[in-house]
């Protein structure tokens, strides 16, 4: 899916765009975006100066040409069939969002900033998504911002961007998340079609966390049997909370394409239902600091802590039943919170 792109305009110079984009930049990477910043339609720059090496690399043909320093990298390039945010967006297709500051003539989504003592009405251009302000008297149509509330617009690009139901400026479908808990496209098949594990080393060190539930049914006879200690095998729920815990930290064994993890921490709840049919309901919650989710880790603690109360039990009753296994709730990772709603 290409990368959404953004123009942070204002009618005049001078009005504090770049500062606002240096303020929304750590806000917008707590919800695990990977986040781009370019200064847009610039007539030429510095590298670009002809007769610098950089200027000869590019006009000699170089796809990309730039600088490198011990402790970062300056690209630029020319594409003569595309503008230059055509030809940034397709190099920059692994990053989430495109944010540029300038370029009022574009047609991708802006943000407009107004300032009270230098441009204090809005132009509102074709697609303007929302109004950046100092003025606390200003009604639109659209979303007006407080200019020093850095933490509502990053929530505004996020939630309109990204995990509203619709389309995005590609015209691909998105899901919403607050509904389907997906939004995002399938990632775990290569160019080819053939499987791979998602390559998440880019991603920062976030907290995450999942709960997942699950429930056995069973004959009221064999609950009460679990209950009392009267099962051979011993503690039915001991071994199975054993089992949960296990499960969790081999999930990147079991599931192929789920990745190894140093899990924080795992808690196992159980609630026994005495009416018919007799049941126990499972709960795994996991948590993590890091750079994917643990969804897999909370649904494989259930179903191995199923599985376990299944095996202890099966001499008395062959007929229990494994049932109704699914994600409750995940905080953290892009995605941002999911909670699943009951019916």
């Amino acid at each position: 899916m290409p990368p959404v792109m953004i123009h942070l305009v204002s009618a005049c110079s001078k009005t504090g765009k770049t500062t606002i984009l240096e303020k929304v930049l750590p806000e917008l990477k707590k919800y695990g975006l990977r986040v781009a910043a370019l200064k847009g339609h610039l007539q030429h720059y510095d590298i670009d100066i002809p007769g610098k090496d950089s200027w000869r690399f590019a006009r000699a043909g170089a796809d990309i040409s730039g600088l490198t320093t011990p402790e970062g990298y300056f690209l630029f390039g020319y594409d003569r069939g595309k503008s230059g945010n055509e030809a940034a967006a397709e190099l920059l297709r692994d990053i989430d969002l495109i944010i540029i500051e300038g370029n009022k003539k574009s047609d991708d989504p802006k943000i407009e900033l107004v300032r009270r003592d230098l441009n204090p009405e809005p132009m509102l251009l074709t697609n303007t998504v929302a109004v950046i302000t100092d003025r606390k008297d200003l009604n639109l149509s659209i979303p007006v911002i407080d200019i020093n509330d850095y933490t509502t617009l990053a929530d505004f690009i996020y939630n309109h961007f990204f995990k509203a139901n619709k389309k995005d400026i590609a015209g691909n479908d998105r899901f919403d998340s607050t509904s389907t808990g997906c939004d995002e496209e399938l990632t775990h098949f290569d160019k080819s079609g053939r499987p791979k594990m998602v390559d998440v080393s880019g991603k920062e060190q976030t907290s995450r966390e999942a709960y997942a539930r699950g429930e056995i049914t069973m004959a009221s006879r064999t609950l009460a049997l679990i209950m009392k200690g009267g099962i051979s095998k011993g503690d039915v729920l001991s071994v199975a909370q054993v089992a949960a815990v296990m499960a969790v930290k081999d999930t990147g064994r079991l599931i192929p394409m789920a990745h190894p993890l140093g899990v924080s921490g795992v808690e196992v709840d159980f609630e026994p239902v005495e009416e018919e049919p007799a049941k126990i309901e499972i709960g795994v919650r996991v948590k993590l600091t890091g750079q994917t989710g643990v969804e897999m880790e909370a649904l494989t603690g259930v179903s191995a802590a199923a599985l376990t109360i299944y095996d202890m039990c099966k001499a008395v009753d062959k007929n229990m039943t494994i049932n109704n296994i699914h994600l409750i709730e995940k905080k953290g990772g892009r995605s941002g919170h999911y909670r699943r709603e009951q019916h």
